[in-house]
């Protein structure tokens, strides 16, 4: 066996352990700026980093729903999304710590008083694959 087949075989093997998230993101206003947005890992923070970040350009646009695909393992996730409408990289926030730009979560969540957490916002991705639905607001 040569090494060019081991590595083709290990590559082809772990491929075929990933399934296809689509997620829709409606209520999209605004055509500049991006939409920032990432799927979150069982066991991981929300307030932290995604663990599969993705930035989606917004100028030019016209639709007020953009679908993204990520490739996954199957397994628990949530999923988190804002329009940075100036770019500057981060969610901006009034006084009292709630955001000034549109947000989402999977499973619509909407927090009242504080962050939500995985658990809020998880759902399962099955192996043949899961469409999720994300309204910004």
């Amino acid at each position: 066996m040569n090494f060019s087949f081991l590595v083709l075989f290990w590559i082809t093997a772990a491929m075929s352990n990933e399934t296809t998230l689509t997620v829709e993101i409606s209520h999209i206003k605004a055509t500049k700026g991006t939409i920032r947005m990432g799927v979150y890992k069982k066991g991981s923070s929300l307030s932290g980093n995604p663990d599969y970040p993705h930035i989606l350009p917004l100028s030019g646009r016209s639709a007020d729903t953009e679908r993204v695909t990520f490739r996954l393992p199957p397994g628990r996730y949530a999923f988190a999304a804002y329009h940075d409408a100036n770019n500057n990289e981060k969610l901006d926030k009034n006084l009292v710590g709630y955001p000034k730009e549109p947000f989402g979560f999977s499973n619509n969540f909407r927090p009242v008083l504080s962050a939500p957490s995985f658990e809020d916002c998880a759902f399962d991705l099955a192996d043949g694959g899961t469409t999720i639905k994300v309204k910004l607001k």
